[in-house]
């Protein structure tokens, strides 16, 4: 998946030009932090669909069936 898809703004993913973060950006790292987000969801990390185990955990098990193979 695209996760440009889901990049912020381009205000809130620009680099700081002054303070306590200068010349720190949320960018290169944006893709990591989508990835480890979804996993500790519990949702695929690449789609961002549910895993079946995590829809089972949430008593969603008749959600399972339509779930993409």
């Amino acid at each position: 998946m695209d996760l440009s898809l889901e990049a912020p703004s381009p205000r809130y993913g620009s680099t700081p030009v002054d303070g306590p973060a200068e010349g720190v950006g949320i960018m290169r790292r944006w893709g990591f932090m989508v990835r480890n987000y979804r996993r500790l969801m519990g949702w695929d990390e690449e789609t961002g669909v549910p895993l079946p185990e995590t829809l089972r955990k949430l008593g969603l098990e008749e959600l399972v069936k339509d779930l993409p193979t």
